[in-house]
């Protein structure tokens, strides 16, 4: 009887390349992964365009001269064992020179907190009011950003628009408090 000794049994080819070539990825998929390589990961990103970068700290749209108010805080209360820390929020206000209904079609689309080299790109959310605020054209916030030192000064810009066309207005040397 002819029985084939344990010399002559060997795997195919296939299965041993196939485990090469991955084991070959399989790291590259596992650095990517660790980077956030995902599409839209929140986190500071280095776009600022150069509208933003020439903004100025009062800017003439619609017949008012327009300001911001900015207060941003960061939450330093521990919370339970695997809350991760909190990041910067707060509020943006844009301050017309005399109240009075805001310009029709009036909307904030975008927001970069900048602190030195870091820039944070977010969409502001309106703040709920319970009655027609005339003092503040638009009222905004802002939450789940870096997780910056409270002693750090942002500067802090906008980008709004009317049906008159898009604007970009900036306060500078915003500084983050801290919250307990």
């Amino acid at each position: 009887m002819n029985v084939p000794s344990a010399d002559m049994i060997r795997e195919p080819v296939e299965p041993r390349r196939r485990w090469r070539v991955m084991r070959a990825w399989l790291p590259f998929v596992l650095v990517l992964a660790a980077c956030g390589g995902a599409v839209g990961s929140p986190g500071p990103s280095s776009a600022l365009p150069p509208e933003a970068r020439g903004a100025l700290g009062q800017i003439y749209a619609d017949g008012h001269a327009y300001t911001l108010q900015v207060e941003l805080y960061r939450d330093l209360m521990p919370g339970p064992a695997p809350t991760p820390k909190r990041g910067v929020g707060g509020t943006i206000f844009l301050k017309p020179d005399v109240a009075g209904d805001p310009p029709a079609g009036m909307r904030a689309d975008k927001a970069w907190l900048v602190n030195g080299a870091d820039i944070w790109e977010t969409i502001p959310q309106p703040l709920q009011t319970f009655a027609a605020d005339r003092r503040n054209h638009l009222s905004l916030s802002v939450r789940d950003g870096p997780t910056w030192d409270t002693s750090a000064k942002v500067d802090v810009i906008l980008r709004f628009s009317t049906a008159s066309g898009t604007y970009f207005i900036q306060q500078r040397g915003v500084q983050i408090i801290g919250a307990l």
